[in-house]
């Protein structure tokens, strides 16, 4: 059986403009998920905020349904370079939940 994705967990800081619409992790979650690597963000948990002028880098913890089924260090890189991503402190792979 061939799966068309890989299912990661990340700990990772992104940049969230000051007037991005819903709260924190929403807009949080939607910088991660318009990066081309990622399929989709489940299970967003806020681990730490630091307030700037323009911004404010939010610490996630969370699980990703990536884009086809890279490997770890090509994910990590293409996650990494992504705009708004200021850090990817962690990224291990996890089993897929059965849709």
């Amino acid at each position: 059986m061939t799966r068309d994705h890989r299912v990661v967990r990340a700990r990772v800081a992104v940049r969230v403009p000051l007037n991005a619409a819903g709260d924190l992790a929403a807009g949080a979650a939607r910088v991660v998920e318009r990066l081309e690597t990622v399929d989709r963000a489940e299970e967003v948990r806020v681990r730490g905020l630091q307030p700037g002028m323009n911004d404010t880098v939010v610490e996630l913890e969370l699980r990703l349904r990536l884009a086809g089924d890279p490997e770890l260090p090509v994910a990590r890189r293409a996650l990494a370079d992504g705009v708004g991503v200021r850090n990817v402190a962690e990224l291990e792979a996890v089993e897929p939940v059965p849709a």
